[in-house]
């Protein structure tokens, strides 16, 4: 389906309303103290989470499906050139799947339902071997980039332990100015030469506010 070339290196009445006044303060209180989407997104059906609070990072983000990677292919994520799911310490520190891509390796994500208002994604990144990162692809529904993704960046290892990325564009506009749902495909391939670097946790960041 994809071409994704080597130069790129290798997201409410007086006696019935005073009994149910307290349930009614409790309801509103609750929906005022939850996260708001920006005006216009419409995606549903995403949980949201803020997996990168440890980092300095409060925004919350909605995991791509099957971005935990415990079954990814079942997902609909595409592996290629030696890329795989493996068994090993987590960035929680527990043993669980995580994505392995040595040198050259592809995996193209799920489709991922995003609007205007999904900007950036961030994803667990290590380094097992090297240090020339994954770059990263954005192929959008009905566009040319299904078949020539558009890079949008690179993501680094700080080392062999866990980091999150530093965020990279999601650029929703790929798919058209106006306001509504577009399905993107996030394209990774490992660059550098015998290298190898693992990947885990998958997030989009809808603007929540």
């Amino acid at each position: 389906m994809f071409s994704y070339s080597s130069r790129l290196s290798s997201q409410s009445l007086q006696g019935r309303l005073a009994r149910t006044g307290g349930l009614l303060a409790t309801v509103l209180l609750a929906l005022s103290a939850a996260p708001a989407l920006a005006a216009g997104a419409t995606c549903q059906g995403q949980t949201l989470a803020q997996p990168f609070t440890a980092w300095g990072d409060l925004n919350y983000y909605t995991l791509a499906p099957g971005g935990n990677f415990v079954n990814p292919v079942g997902a609909g994520w595409k592996l290629s050139g030696g890329a795989q799911i493996v068994q090993t310490t987590q960035p929680n520190g527990t043993v669980g799947p995580v994505l392995d891509l040595p040198s050259h390796a592809q995996a193209i994500s799920a489709p991922v339902c995003v609007t205007l208002e999904y900007q950036t994604a961030r994803v667990f990144v290590r380094n097992v071997k090297g240090t020339a990162g994954v770059s990263v692809g954005l192929a959008y529904t009905g566009t040319s980039t299904m078949g020539n993704p558009q890079h949008t960046g690179t993501v680094y290892g700080k080392s062999s332990s866990w980091n999150p990325s530093e965020p990279f564009n999601v650029d929703p506009q790929i798919a058209g100015p106006n306001e509504g749902t577009r399905e993107v495909r996030f394209v990774f391939v490992a660059g550098g030469c015998r290298s190898d670097f693992q990947l885990y946790d998958l997030y989009v960041d809808p603007r929540m506010r």
